[in-house]
């Protein structure tokens, strides 16, 4: 597989009051086209803002990231804009849903900030929504459904402009355990069926464990990096996530 994303020396550095704290120290990473990759450390440890720098909510203050071979350093705002609509996917912990809305208008949100809304885009709605088991749920407001429903509900709108990689931010943080390996299950059923890189940044095993690859971080370096023969999403895959 091609690699997707280099990282070269990697440095951030950031001003706590009167003193510099270093959140990454050097970081040099590549991932591969089509990984399933978990970042691991505790807090602090440098693994939320190499996520941030990836997904182009943040810039390192020195060293190199590449996209698909493009300098991502060399990119103005409306370009990183474009990346974060089209290409990446995020998930976060706390769903970030809006509850007013509908689950069928908090899925088409990313399709609003696109020059022209597709004329499919109540059947793109439904069938992202399929796709994560929230079939029947369109109407429903984010307040009606379960923890486990609203992560769904916030992979589905993450998937709705198809992206190249999905990153993933403590995405079963606020879920029991057997919900959260639901959830993982999907991510790791993306990731085979449909070959999305998957990033998920975490500190529980129980989690990683899902990745084919697992990246440890301590102190903002790179403390080890390893390969899981086996995992976790191999062995059942969510059947309630269609190809």
């Amino acid at each position: 597989m091609a690699d997707l994303i280099e990282t070269r020396d990697l440095i951030k550095a950031y001003a706590l009051g009167e003193v510099m704290v270093q959140a990454l120290r050097g970081v040099s990473i590549t991932i591969e086209r089509g990984s399933f990759v978990a970042i691991m450390g505790p807090s602090g440890s440098g693994k939320s803002t190499l996520m941030n720098i990836l997904g182009c909510l943040d810039r390192p203050t020195s060293g190199r990231y590449f996209l698909n071979g493009v300098p991502v350093e060399g990119l103005d705002r409306d370009q990183l804009a474009e990346i974060r609509n089209r290409k990446v996917g995020f998930v976060f912990q706390n769903f970030n849903l809006l509850t007013r809305m509908t689950a069928l208008e908090n899925v088409q949100l990313p399709l609003l900030y696109r020059n022209s809304e597709p004329d499919d885009a109540d059947e793109l709605g439904r069938k992202v929504l399929e796709q994560v088991g929230l079939a029947g749920r369109e109407n429903s407001l984010p307040t009606r459904l379960s923890g486990g429903e609203q992560q769904r509900l916030a992979i589905a709108r993450a998937l709705i402009g198809e992206p190249e990689i999905l990153l993933a931010d403590e995405p079963t943080g606020q879920l029991d355990s057997h919900t959260g390996e639901e959830i993982m299950r999907i991510f790791s059923r993306l990731n085979q069926t449909r070959q999305i890189t998957v990033i998920v940044v975490t500190h529980a095993e129980e989690v990683a464990r899902f990745a084919r690859r697992i990246i440890r971080f301590r102190d903002g370096r790179i403390a080890a990096d390893e390969r899981n023969a086996v995992p976790a999403g191999d062995a059942e895959p969510a059947a309630e996530v269609l190809p």
